[in-house]
């Protein structure tokens, strides 16, 4: 289990390091990075118990855990922030009083689609779709995220050497 764990953790995560310093930024869109580095500050602090199921291809594992680094454990949440002076037209904005949503006008662009729905101007739930496509590989990535309730990673990748696989990580949040 804790191998199945750490592969998929390592798989899924980038070698990026956060920093509690944010750098200083234009914010054109959502501010997707702040929201997040701000729920795993408010998440560390309240220690909840989450029931974590991550699945390989066709085998799953599930326990019971207290995540010990909640930034860890959304980075591919953080690292899809489109908040960069590069893409500050790159993206088409829908928005009503109740979601907003963002989709990439360049196909170059790893965080294709960004829906948020919202309460107020609270999120109730973030959908990403991530997509990289080059001569070596394919990867595809369907991020959700319900405050308080669950986060999910689904993630395709297909690595010419490696063949597909198919991940998922799954983690209620008590």
């Amino acid at each position: 289990m804790i191998r199945i764990l750490l592969i998929i953790s390592a798989l899924c995560l980038t070698a990026c390091s956060f920093s509690d310093k944010k750098k200083e930024q234009a914010v054109n869109y959502y501010n997707l990075q702040k929201y997040f580095f701000e729920e795993a500050g408010r998440l560390n602090q309240s220690k909840p118990k989450v029931v974590k199921t991550v699945k390989h291809n066709n085998v799953s594992e599930t326990q019971n855990i207290k995540i010990e680094d909640w930034t860890q454990e959304l980075a591919l949440f953080i690292e899809s922030d489109i908040n960069k002076a590069a893409w500050k037209n790159s993206y088409q904005k829908d928005s009503t009083s109740t979601k907003i949503s963002y989709i990439a006008k360049e196909e170059n662009l790893r965080t294709r689609k960004i829906v948020i729905l919202l309460n107020g101007n609270k999120p109730t739930k973030i959908s990403i779709t991530n997509q990289t496509k080059n001569n070596l590989y394919h990867t595809k990535e369907e991020l959700t995220y319900i405050p308080d309730t669950l986060y999910q990673i689904e993630k395709f990748q297909d690595v010419k050497v490696l063949g597909i696989n198919n991940y998922k990580v799954s983690g209620v949040i008590d």
